[in-house]
């Protein structure tokens, strides 16, 4: 990385790196660097190897094979992927806490919180027992508490999972501030639009770095186009064929299902005729498709052709596990009235979750 001419040194930089369980390999042979000023995301499905790639980067677990440089160890802050605070203390008797535990000078402490709870909107609930606050009030408290010391790397595992839509961009903002800031940031995250907000991207799939690199960069090498296919009548009896009528598509790739509609894969250079009753509305390649299209083995030759950050193997993904696990957030367990689904949505407070 460059920064006014001249080069600036990672971070924390994973060379080569892999961790073995007795027989599973979790991740195998990553190769990434994070730079100061710079929001990465470690972006995969479940078993992608997120969780044991922060912990890698954060100096939680030792490497079975390559380095992590430098030691992250002393220099890092990191929010793991489940709450990890103390749920019987306040929010400000954990943030004080935590302070003195990284070393932070007495004097010091109580500013620094104070200025933190402003910062993150928590200072009307410094009383509150921390097991009492809301998903993403936790992961907000977390986050204080991995940025505390001022830390110049912050390793964040999977932080805006679980939080409602109005914390979860909250929580995206202070993470963007964390970078302006000069902080190198690496988070992990199940979910694809998240990468858009990120300087670089880095793809996981069973353990393996598809590539890397930043969002217009990987959609600029997508080979396909995209469009959505939806009934021109909106009748939900056509969208619930939506999925079969997208398959009679000449040259379509792959198909799943998107909201009110199919989302479709086509080869370059058709102008394909909808079926009867559809419509197929042209949209730009997102992060999805790259990643559909790198799992699946089409991209990962022409990825390592490039010289890019990529690693072989890991075999083709189940084409049903793509559909239903990994657009899972789409497949709700929720009561099917009729024709429609139902269910509650709402940011904290809002009482989706009735009361006991």
């Amino acid at each position: 990385m460059l920064e006014r001419g001249r080069a600036v040194a990672p971070a924390i930089h994973l060379v080569r790196v892999s961790k073995r369980f007795g027989a599973t390999v979790a991740v195998s042979e990553i190769d990434l660097a994070v730079h100061p000023g710079e929001l990465v995301a470690a972006v995969g499905p479940d078993g992608a190897g997120k969780t044991t790639l922060a912990r890698l980067a954060a100096g939680v677990l030792a490497p079975s094979a390559g380095r992590v440089e430098p030691d992250p160890r002393g220099r890092v802050g990191y929010l793991s992927g489940r709450f990890s605070l103390y749920p019987d203390l306040t929010v400000w008797e954990n943030l004080t806490f935590l302070a003195r535990l990284n070393g932070m000078a007495p004097g010091a402490v109580e500013a620094e919180a104070g200025r933190l709870l402003q910062w993150t909107g928590l200072l009307p609930f410094r009383g509150r027992l921390a097991g009492q606050l809301s998903g993403g009030m936790r992961q907000k408290l977390a986050l204080a508490c991995a940025v505390i010391h001022r830390p110049p790397l912050l390793v964040l595992d999977e932080p805006t999972t679980g939080v409602d839509p109005v914390a979860r961009a909250e929580l995206w903002e202070l993470l963007r501030h964390q970078a302006a800031e000069g902080r190198a940031v690496l988070i992990t995250t199940p979910y694809l639009d998240e990468g858009e907000s990120c300087h670089r991207v880095a793809l996981l799939y069973r353990g393996r770095l598809l590539a890397a690199g930043s969002p217009a960069a990987l959609k600029a090498r997508f080979p396909f186009q995209t469009a959505v296919l939806i009934p021109a009548d909106g009748q939900w009896r056509r969208r619930a064929l939506a999925l079969a009528a997208a398959h009679q598509l000449p040259g379509v790739r792959w198909a799943y299902p998107l909201g009110a509609g199919v989302r479709v894969a086509l080869e370059p250079g058709l102008s394909p005729v909808p079926p009867p009753g559809y419509r197929l509305v042209p949209s730009a390649p997102n992060l999805e498709d790259v990643y559909v299209w790198l799992s699946e083995g089409d991209g990962r030759s022409d990825a390592a052709g490039r010289g890019e950050g990529t690693s072989r193997g890991g075999g083709r993904p189940d084409r049903q596990q793509l559909d239903r696990r990994w657009h899972g957030r789409w497949w709700h367990s929720w009561r099917w009235h009729g024709r429609r689904w139902h269910g509650p949505y709402g940011p904290d407070g809002q009482g989706e979750v009735p009361a006991r």
